[in-house]
């Protein structure tokens, strides 16, 4: 018997999703980008087109959470 619904799935079996948001521009250019008011727009489009957006699948999403918090 093949265990397709996630109701029916033992605990055991369960898998966490986590997002998280990193950014990987460079704050130099956003900075530059900011200060004239006619540049706002574009430092909004280099803000949003630098922006990761990493989903993972892990088993135990507190202890992910632990690691990261503790990478700081």
């Amino acid at each position: 018997m093949q265990l397709t619904d996630p109701c029916l799935r033992p605990r055991s079996l369960h898998m966490d999703k986590v997002t998280r948001y990193e950014w990987h521009g460079s704050a130099l250019i956003l900075v530059l980008l900011c200060l004239l008011a006619i540049t706002i727009p574009f430092a909004v489009v280099y803000f949003t087109t630098n922006l990761l957006r990493i989903e993972t699948q892990v088993p135990d999403g507190t202890k992910l959470s632990e690691f990261l918090q503790a990478r700081k």
